[in-house]
């Protein structure tokens, strides 16, 4: 709103009648009306501070703001205010239990601007604004030297960072509740910090129950649809469930997600997962690229994505998908796999000293994952390393007893024979 529109507003709603009779009644009461939350997440992008000084840097605050807005607007999840209705606290100190008030919100970002010579420093802070507690906050430095693809990075780095904290704090908020007190996000925000853990078949059914429950609440839910197809292909994955019952299942429900809401990355993201589990890999690559154009901020699409590529024979278009990933998340529950990954795709490329060490990595940071381990003895075996080879096999048997020659050669995800004879006899060498 122009400020001389502004200023008269402000005049009109202050200046009494001067001829009028005094009223009896007492004067309304002109504080915001405090509006409802709605049923899903919701996040206000405050105004960024430009506390350089410096006018031009007004225009480069603005910019990341706006960005930041779209990309968050693309999670179909979350429920975003628009732009317009932020800028009226721009320039002015807030306190963040008003906005959220004032906006029915419960999330609210804010953060600032400096600029020193040729570099820029980005603070953003997430805030709980129901509790004024911080959730999360980070600093972003770069060089500035195209505007625009700086705009666009740091825009993109902060609403791929802002996803996994929000879904942190809103596990957080569901975790202590009764199951009878909860809706259909509810049941999946109990369920997410789970589904990507890959630990034991036990925990993968208690997300599988969670997620049940979420589709008993509310039938035509798209993520938790999506979830449970990733669950599913999962237990095939970890092989703690029959490949072909299993993944029946879960292509029905991700094509049930992908019906319900098209739109939504997770829907594609669930169908690439159980198609890179069929060996299906050219529908699987379809799907994360649709994922990623519906999120270019979606971290674990990336991931899959590189992943799948090295499946399929292309590590290194796996391993640039892969740093993409780790760049858009690097301290999330994504790096153990990242580094999985990175080490399946060096696997394939014949670096065995390269994939042993990333796999190793791996376990390090999530001891129970059982595709990690499977890769790092097969990766030591073909590298001379045999002590190592037969410690990481000894527990990937411990996580996977049906792991055996015959399992690798049917059902592992590697989908050239070639390839997956180099990985058995990495296995063999490791003692399988």
């Amino acid at each position: 709103m122009p400020e001389e529109h502004r200023a008269a507003l402000r005049t009109f709603l202050i200046t009494p009648d001067q001829g009028a009779a005094p009223s009896k009644s007492p004067a309304p009461d002109r504080r915001p009306t405090q509006l409802p939350l709605p049923d899903k997440p919701s996040i206000a992008v405050l105004p960024f501070q430009n506390v350089t000084g410096d006018p031009e840097q007004e225009y480069l605050a603005d910019g990341i703001v706006e960005d930041i807005v779209a990309g968050l607007s693309r999670l179909k999840w979350l429920f975003v205010i628009a732009r317009e209705s932020c800028l009226t606290y721009k320039g002015r100190p807030v306190d963040l239990q008003q906005v959220g008030r004032e906006l029915g919100v419960r999330y609210v970002l804010n953060g600032s601007v400096r600029r020193s010579g040729s570099r820029l420093r980005i603070g953003a802070q997430l805030s709980d604004a129901t509790t004024r507690l911080q959730v999360w906050t980070q600093r972003f430095d770069v060089e500035l030297t195209d505007f625009f693809s700086v705009q666009d990075e740091i825009a993109r780095d902060v609403t791929a960072a802002i996803e996994p904290e929000l879904f942190a704090a809103e596990h957080q908020r569901f975790e202590s509740r009764q199951p009878e007190s909860l809706d259909a996000w509810g049941f999946v925000m109990k369920a997410m910090p789970h589904v990507w853990s890959w630990r034991s078949p036990r925990e993968i059914e208690a997300v599988e129950a969670l997620l049940r429950r979420a589709l008993e609440v509310s039938p035509d839910y798209p993520r938790a649809h999506s979830l449970l197809a990733w669950a599913r292909a999962t237990a095939v994955h970890q092989g703690w469930a029959d490949m072909r019952e299993g993944l029946v299942e879960a292509g029905a429900l991700a094509q049930r997600a992908i019906q319900l809401d098209s739109r939504d990355p997770w829907s594609h993201f669930g169908a690439g997962y159980v198609h890179m589990m069929s060996r299906d890999f050219s529908r699987a690559l379809e799907d994360y690229a649709k994922a990623i154009e519906l999120n270019p901020s979606f971290a674990f699409a990336h991931l899959l994505l590189g992943l799948t590529c090295g499946y399929s024979g292309m590590p290194e278009d796996g391993l640039r998908h892969l740093a993409t990933a780790a760049r858009l998340s690097p301290r999330d529950f994504t790096e153990s796999a990242n580094y999985s990954a990175c080490g399946l795709c060096h696997f394939i490329a014949g670096r065995y000293d390269e994939a042993a060490d990333c796999e190793r990595r791996a376990v390090d940071l999530n001891p129970d994952f059982v595709t990690a381990w499977r890769t790092y003895a097969a990766a030591a075996g073909m590298a001379g390393r045999f002590e190592e080879a037969t410690h990481a096999l000894s527990q990937a048997k411990r996580l996977q007893p049906s792991l055996s020659v015959e399992w690798v050669d049917k059902y592992h995800q590697i989908v050239r024979a070639s390839d997956r004879a180099i990985y058995i006899q990495g296995l063999r060498a490791a003692g399988l």
